[in-house]
């Protein structure tokens, strides 16, 4: 059984995402990467110009200048308009009042499949969603210690995310451990690139007898 509810998180899932936010010096590096990236496209037309037209030394470092402080503005504006600027206000604003989804889940069939290289490992899941025999589908490294703990595949559990996220803010077990059925191999390179694999935390619209 799979059961979602929506409800407005508590001060400690808003204390979780904000710790999960990049530091400052994480924005920094965002920030000098886009200016570096601006001032090459911009300094680029100038450069393939001088390739073929002696241009003045002078008229050369005006124009550099104008460059440098032009790719700024133009990446302090971009950071401001989608991620609000240097340091994490607006995110931190969002997650006062966003909601968030609350994922029970009770189960006793579970299929393994194996960790292709320190990404974790991943559980397929038999659930009941309105009816209908679906499949939970898991995976990443917070799975690993649960399974080292003997605390995962587990009868009962719960997730907490942003509606729809495949990142968990928080994961609780509450029933009791039991074996997967079985172990399936890594997903191969050509299924990596193609993208054509599931998220962590999406429901299939398949049975687990149909998991291969």
């Amino acid at each position: 059984m799979i059961i979602s509810t929506v409800r407005q998180p508590t001060p400690d899932e808003i204390s979780r995402q904000i710790k999960s936010l990049p530091g400052i010096y994480k924005q920094f590096e965002s920030f000098l990467l886009k200016w570096l990236f601006v001032s090459v496209v911009l300094l680029f037309p100038f450069l393939l110009l001088g390739h073929y037209f002696p241009i003045a030394s002078r008229i050369q470092a005006v124009y550099c200048i104008v460059c440098v402080l032009l790719s700024v503005c133009i990446v302090t504006v971009w950071t401001k308009r989608y991620k609000g600027g240097l340091g994490n206000r607006k995110q931190v604003v969002a997650m006062n009042t966003a909601p968030v989804e609350i994922v029970k889940v009770k189960t006793n069939r579970a299929i393994k499949r194996e960790d292709p290289e320190d990404y974790g490992i991943a559980f397929y899941l038999d659930v009941l969603e309105n009816g209908q025999q679906k499949t939970l589908y898991l995976w990443g490294q917070y799975l690993d210690d649960l399974e080292y703990e003997n605390q995962f595949p587990n009868t009962e559990f719960e997730f907490i995310r942003k509606p729809g996220s495949d990142e968990f803010i928080d994961f609780k077990v509450s029933g009791q451990y039991f074996n997967p059925e079985r172990t399936l191999p890594p997903f191969e390179k050509a299924v990596w690139k193609s993208g054509n694999y599931p998220v962590n935390g999406q429901v299939l619209e398949q049975t687990l007898d149909s998991i291969n």
